[in-house]
């Protein structure tokens, strides 16, 4: 009986594991699902109804400033926006919760920050905006949009 229920707490234990590391993994490869735009840049997308994300990106591996934090900020004046065809601007949500969070990653050749979330209420075409006057000396700087 102890032996059962050792095995069964190794199984949910690499389960849980195997779903974390998944969920890790695919998020660089999702970052641009729908497409990209430089900064500053506008374009006009295709999208699926439901929530897409925004990150914004720029080509240099940054290191960290500390033991728990990436060293890396998107402008200080960068506004990215997402309308409808019918011209109304759709709320962008912060990450984390009441749009207090932070969420940095960095890979091989690129750093990334997540900006937020944006519901659309309906399959569609949208034009995304991205706009900064900050970009001077900055390494390919663009906006993901992604799932």
């Amino acid at each position: 009986m102890t032996t059962a229920l050792i095995v069964v707490g190794v199984i949910a234990f690499l389960a849980i594991d195997v779903y974390v590391f998944r969920k890790v993994l695919t998020r660089h490869r999702s970052a641009d699902d729908h497409g990209e735009i430089a900064v500053p840049g506008e374009t006009q997308l295709t999208l699926p109804a439901g929530k897409i994300s925004l990150t914004y990106q720029e080509s240099q591996h940054t290191a960290s400033g500390s033991e728990h934090d990436i060293d890396f900020d998107p402008p200080g004046d960068l506004v990215v926006t997402v309308s409808g065809s019918g011209g109304e601007t759709l709320p962008v949500k912060g990450p984390g919760i009441a749009g207090m969070g932070s969420s940095k990653s960095t890979g091989i050749g690129f750093s990334r920050v997540k900006l937020g979330t944006v519901e659309l209420p309906a399959a569609g075409d949208y034009t995304v905006k991205a706009e900064s006057a900050q970009t001077a000396g900055l390494n390919d700087p663009k906006v993901l949009i992604g799932t």
